[in-house]
């Protein structure tokens, strides 16, 4: 989506404005030139208004112009020309909405909105135009690509960490279209359970309507813990915010006196406890993995794993493995005679007895046949549970080893700490104690709400193992039935859609991730200049948890919200939006309110570079201030610059009287380096010069 032009009629200061926006590939950027209080949020609000509709305004936002008094009707047109490219080539559309709303009204009526396809030969008009837009740009990507520099802040600010995380994640996946993939997903499990409720009732076994009972528990089961499990995750989130705040007072706290000393110790002993613990983490995987491996299963069960392998043996050598003797007797009934010789014709009495009875014998093999086939198996899989050396137990011994090491390890520092501890705890300071039980209290809470969490993800690893076994006892029991190989036959296909639907999402929550994260870096990096070696700020990344991270040097995590100035956390902002943007390969406009603020000299310059390089339509809405020291930049890279100025700014702010007092915004053609008897402003009033030779 490319917007062409847009026109707003008494939109609050926004009325018979007009702007066209740069189409030119090599220059993609339009400049909007606005001083405080000159309209640029309010364009912003407009264009997503229009877009968007009703729903991208707040419930207690009036569009009608201030100028009309209260108890008066005024009406708010935005009228929107925009582009898509389509297989065909691109499609021009306008976009008209509108409504009339009484001044002064609490409740802002809904909006009318038409939209028509421009052609040569003549405008169409188009239905059901809310649906038809969201295929353009969907209402869910509205904060993505039509940004305020301050709200944006919000991916990587906020009081609660579970805020952020939200917003990060439905970024991606509105962006990633994830929804669709989750939508089909369910709709795929839906099918499968009307086949299976069909099959049960077709077929009539208690067996098979038992075993799909079961199976519909935990169909049910599943989401539920994974909601629980999402929440859980959200939780610990904040407890780890909550409790990383509180361990910050407490060490404030105790560098409050004389406790310098242990407050150091005891910072150093909790880096290397978290160290510590991580490697014992490690330590704990690897011993449990040899526990759980086919290595482990060699070593309990040499002797009788090579008993096994002659029984199997044996009952090949007989010619009970490979199971076949039900397709052999099938075979036979499409001959005319039996492999002895004798003849098969129905038509005959001798024949027909002998049809009979190969009948009769395949029915009685079936009872025996999942029987043979798991012994089938069973000989083909017994070679990888013989064959190679023993070598679990060295390994077994190494593991045990490197655990007892680690655990003594973090004991020793534990002792360490607890002593610290004890003498602190002499010490009588009331800010103290008051931080300490808060962070102890927090501690708690998260160790709680991770032991829930650990336990929510080992329940959802077993009723996903559990459904798979069911699912295939279900379609054991299902092809017995002559009325349900049908079925069968459907349920798998629907199963092997539900999986690769299922491993789609589960890529694509990864993989996606791990794409949007490193080109986030990438950008961030070239934006506040960092050099690898001698910078503070290191690298920034996206946590699988969709947590915004940023590290410093020795690999020190950093709170975005904290521990980076403003200019680098509107940067991360910037470069995480335009990270997703190119990821997605989404097409739009990138519509930016004040990205610049906060921000000077090189940092400032580079993401005006990073930011036109990487969008495919970028619209900047920038006070003089943001312009300063980046004129160079956006004469090279600025295929339109309009100026927009607020009257009511003469005669404190604006050089000449612009002609008129009403409450709206007049747009000049000047461009980032020119003024006019419109635009021109004073100059702001700064030191005198006595002050300035002092």
């Amino acid at each position: 989506m490319r917007l062409i032009k847009a026109r707003f009629d008494g939109f609050r200061l926004l009325d018979e404005v007009e702007l066209t926006f740069s189409v030119d590939k090599s220059k993609n950027v339009t400049v909007i030139r606005a001083a405080n209080e000159s309209g640029k949020t309010t364009l912003l609000s407009a264009l997503q208004w229009a877009l968007f509709g009703d729903d991208a305004l707040p419930s207690s936002y009036s569009t009608i112009s201030m100028d009309i008094p209260d108890g008066q009707v005024g009406t708010t047109t935005a009228e929107v020309t925009y582009e898509v490219e389509t297989a065909k080539g691109s499609r021009r559309y306008r976009l008209t909405r509108s409504l009339s709303d009484r001044a002064g009204s609490s409740n802002r009526p809904k909006s009318t909105v038409e939209l028509e396809e421009i052609k040569p030969t003549g405008n169409d008009s188009i239905p059901n135009v809310e649906s038809y837009l969201g295929q353009h740009m969907p209402a869910d990507l509205r904060e993505v690509f039509f940004t305020d520099g301050d709200r944006a802040l919000s991916f990587i600010e906020g009081v609660r960490a579970a805020d952020r995380q939200k917003r990060v994640r439905g970024a991606i996946e509105q962006l990633m279209g994830l929804p669709l993939l989750e939508a089909g997903l369910e709709h795929t499990k839906k099918a499968e359970r009307g086949i299976r409720t069909k099959a049960d009732s077709i077929a009539g076994s208690d067996e098979l309507k038992e075993v799909r009972s079961q199976l519909e528990a935990v169909d049910i089961a599943i989401p539920e813990n994974e909601a629980k499990l999402a929440t859980a995750k959200e939780e610990i989130a904040n407890l780890g915010d909550l409790y990383s705040r509180a361990d910050r007072a407490l060490q404030d706290a105790l560098k409050k006196g004389n406790r310098d000393e242990i407050a150091a110790a005891l910072e150093s002993i909790g880096k290397q406890l978290t160290d510590a613990e991580a490697r014992k983490r490690r330590a704990d995987l690897v011993q449990s993995e040899l526990l759980s491996g086919l290595d482990f299963a060699k070593e309990m069960l040499g002797d009788k794993l090579t008993v096994a392998s002659g029984i199997l043996e044996g009952l090949r050598k007989k010619g009970q493995i490979p199971n076949s003797t039900i397709p052999v007797l099938e075979d036979r009934l499409n001959h005319a005679d039996c492999i002895c010789g004798e003849t098969l014709d129905p038509n005959t009495t001798e024949g027909k007895r002998r049809r009979d009875a190969i009948e009769s014998l395949i029915e009685d093999s079936r009872a025996t046949d999942a029987l043979k086939s798991r012994i089938s198996s069973l000989y083909y899989e017994s070679s990888h549970l013989t064959d190679g050396e023993l070598l679990w137990r060295d390994k077994y011994i190494e593991a045990y080893g490197a655990r007892e090491r680690e655990q003594a390890t973090y004991d020793e520092l534990g002792r360490q700490a607890a002593e610290l501890e004890a003498r602190l705890s002499k010490v009588k300071d009331n800010d103290v104690q008051s931080a300490r039980e808060m962070r102890d209290t927090y501690l708690q809470q998260l160790t709680d709400k991770r032991d829930q969490a650990t336990r929510l993800d080992v329940a959802l690893r077993n009723l996903r193992s559990q459904r798979g076994e069911l699912s295939k006892t279900h379609e054991t029991l299902l092809a017995r039935e002559t009325k349900g190989k049908k079925f069968a036959a459907e349920l798998a296909a629907a199963g092997d859609i539900r999986e690769i639907l299922e491993q789609t999402l589960n890529t694509m929550k990864t993989r996606e991730v791990d794409a949007v994260s490193r080109r986030m870096n990438e950008l961030f990096i070239q934006m506040i200049g960092a050099d690898p070696d001698r910078a503070m700020i290191r690298r920034a990344a996206i946590t699988s948890e969709f947590n915004i991270i940023v590290f410093g040097r020795n690999e020190r995590l950093l709170d975005p919200s904290q521990d980076l100035n403003g200019a680098s956390r509107r940067a991360l902002t910037i470069a995480f939006i335009l990270a997703l943007t190119q990821v997605s390969g989404v097409e739009a406009p990138n519509v930016i309110d004040t990205p610049l603020g906060m921000m000077t000299g090189f940092v400032k310059r580079e993401v005006v570079k990073v930011a036109a390089a990487s969008s495919s339509q970028l619209v900047l809405l920038l006070t003089p201030d943001e312009i300063h020291g980046c004129e160079d930049i956006l004469e090279e890279v600025s295929g339109k610059i309009f100026t927009m100025t607020n009257p009511a700014h003469y005669p404190v702010m604006l050089k000449h009287d612009p002609g008129t007092t009403d409450a709206r915004v007049i747009v000049c053609q000047c461009d980032h380096l020119s003024s006019c008897a419109i635009c021109e402003r004073k100059s702001p009033s700064g030191p005198s010069k006595k002050a300035e030779a002092a």
